[in-house]
């Protein structure tokens, strides 16, 4: 791949990711259903300096938002077992069910809009792009 064919996959790449953005619905904004999502991704590791890292987000920005989370119910924030200056951040039922509704509405959207605008043959194809973009993804120097 040399520098033009980056630069066309990055776009679409975007458009893509801006697309399947238009697609949240409801009464939490995205940033903080995103906190959610890394919250979940990171399980019992999920501390603020993790979740505001795998964001690229500020510590103090993700605080406020961590503190709307748990106004809502959605979160719970305890003190770190093995070291009780750090907080742990676990998603609550009610903070979970949000998420996969969230997920869920995205992933039909993305359904759909694969079967109305895709062949099997390049749903398949763009099924394999995605285990490919995750090696990339995966890569670090």
């Amino acid at each position: 791949m040399d520098a033009d064919e980056a630069s066309l996959f990055r776009r679409h790449l975007m458009a893509l990711h801006r697309r399947m953005r238009e697609e949240h619905i409801g009464d939490v904004p995205l940033n903080e259903v995103l906190v959610l999502g890394a919250v979940d991704r990171h399980g019992v590791s999920a501390r603020p300096s993790v979740v505001a890292d795998d964001l690229r987000m500020a510590r103090s920005n993700l605080a406020a938002l961590l503190r709307r989370l748990e106004a809502r119910e959605f979160i719970k924030m305890t003190p770190d077992a093995a070291d009780g200056r750090r907080s742990v951040i676990r998603l609550t039922h009610k903070g979970r069910k949000h998420l996969e509704r969230d997920r869920s509405e995205r992933e039909l959207w993305l359904v759909k809009a694969v079967t109305k605008e895709l062949t099997p043959s390049e749903a398949k194809q763009l099924l394999a792009a995605g285990a490919l973009m995750q090696r990339v993804a995966n890569f670090h120097e």
